[in-house]
């Protein structure tokens, strides 16, 4: 055979072992299931999936379910599955979830942009945290669906993007037994402990939330921020009693306050068109202040931006108040004078119920106050406060103001 005959034969080889004898993409659907081994109600749920991340990204997200490769090497046969499939449908990225029955092969393939943002590590443990306990159990449309909303997930992060998809909408097998509601339960386990993956979509309400500051500051908030009020914004950053131990973002949403050249209603108006989005996220928006409002209010307002000043977290433009220390004299003045109204409020029975707990609380951040009053710092923990001021950790927060306001 004359050489140019040779590589000839050998790309035919190569193009027909790589063309032909691959599955054909289905016309309207992301999963070729060759056994149906996944419902019908799955099928449509992945594709919804699938067509809302390629929407937004450019990367579609496919499954091969197959009974057998014959002599075929597996990894090398997805690979060629996933080349085709993403050139047939001209994608950016493609993500082929491959499995084999016969083999009893589970893999995940990328390409194109896909391979740059979904790590392999990642996915390899996320394999087998999520297709493989389902299989073991015969739940094929319960496995692919948990790694491709687990996929979702990490494309949403390394993206940025956000889809209009509720996992709390994902069909599960019919007829589970009581060893398959708990490994629905113990991928649900899974994907909470994925932290932000998971919480950008609807399995459970605090799945949504945004549970960090870092997560806050990693988000499209700061850009949001930015895009929203242009030059007018100076400062946007946490503060207070967010960034204290015991905050519980679970529970409660993360503050945040700015500081604008111009905080006119109108001005304020720009940003609550995002409040739809601000309450999934977990955030809530606080206070506007202008420079020229913490100019005027410097000394009645001295134990706030004392607390701003010394813990925040900026998101966007500058760091808030940095370098301001109150004038002793007017944040003792201010401290007494809260401490006294919460005495009267005790004395007179609240107007609304509010917890001891909360009642403790609200006194000890005003004792922040007497400690920097005290000892010219801002203390870095609760413990700090109660070493100065150890009648707070009495049981009757009336006492407790009592004995304090004896003191200074």
């Amino acid at each position: 055979m004359i050489p140019h005959a040779k590589i000839l034969s050998a790309f035919f080889l190569v193009f027909y072992s790589a063309t032909f004898g691959l599955p054909t993409r289905p016309e309207k659907s992301h999963v070729y299931d060759e056994n149906r081994l996944v419902s019908a109600q799955q099928l449509e749920f992945f594709d919804r999936l699938s067509d809302e991340v390629a929407k937004e990204t450019g990367i579609s997200i496919d499954a091969v379910l197959l009974d057998d490769t014959g002599e075929r090497d597996v990894a090398q046969y997805a690979s060629d599955i996933a080349d085709k499939w993403q050139a047939d449908t001209g994608v950016k990225g493609e993500v082929l979830i491959f499995v084999v029955q016969k083999q009893r092969r589970k893999l995940v393939v990328t390409k194109g942009t896909a391979s740059e943002i979904l790590d392999r590590v990642s996915i390899r443990k996320a394999e087998q945290d999520l297709l493989v306990p389902s299989f073991r159990m015969e739940h094929y449309g319960d496995g692919i669906l948990s790694l491709a909303g687990w996929l979702t997930f990490a494309i949403s992060d390394s993206t940025g993007k956000k889809f209009d998809i509720d996992m709390q909408e994902q069909p599960s097998e019919e007829g589970l037994t009581i060893r398959g509601w708990i490994f629905i339960a113990a991928v649900f386990g899974l994907l909470i402990a994925f932290g932000s993956k998971g919480r950008r979509f609807g399995f459970f309400d605090n799945m949504k939330k945004l549970l960090s500051v870092r997560e806050v500051e990693n988000s499209q908030w700061p850009k949001i921020f930015e895009d929203t009020f242009g030059d007018n914004l100076i400062s946007a950053f946490i503060s207070g009693k967010c960034l204290t131990e015991g905050f519980d973002a679970l529970a409660k949403p993360w503050t945040v306050n700015f500081i604008l050249k111009d905080n006119s209603s109108e001005e304020v108006a720009k940003i609550h068109v995002h409040d739809k989005r601000a309450r999934r996220d977990n955030i809530e928006f606080g206070h506007f202040y202008s420079p020229a409002e913490i100019v005027r209010t410097l000394d009645t307002n001295a134990l706030e931006y004392l607390h701003i000043a010394n813990r925040n977290a900026p998101l966007c433009g500058i760091k808030p108040l940095d370098g301001f220390e109150p004038r002793k004299d007017a944040l003792k003045s201010e401290c007494e004078h809260k401490l006294r109204n919460i005495l009267e409020q005790l004395q007179k029975g609240p107007a609304k119920k509010v917890s001891q707990k909360e009642t403790f609380e609200e006194i000890l951040f005003i004792l922040y106050g007497m400690f920097f009053i005290q000892t010219g710092t801002y203390p870095e923990t609760h413990q700090q406060v109660l070493d100065l001021f150890p009648s707070l950790s009495g049981k009757d927060p009336a006492d407790a103001i009592k004995t304090i306001l004896k003191a200074i």
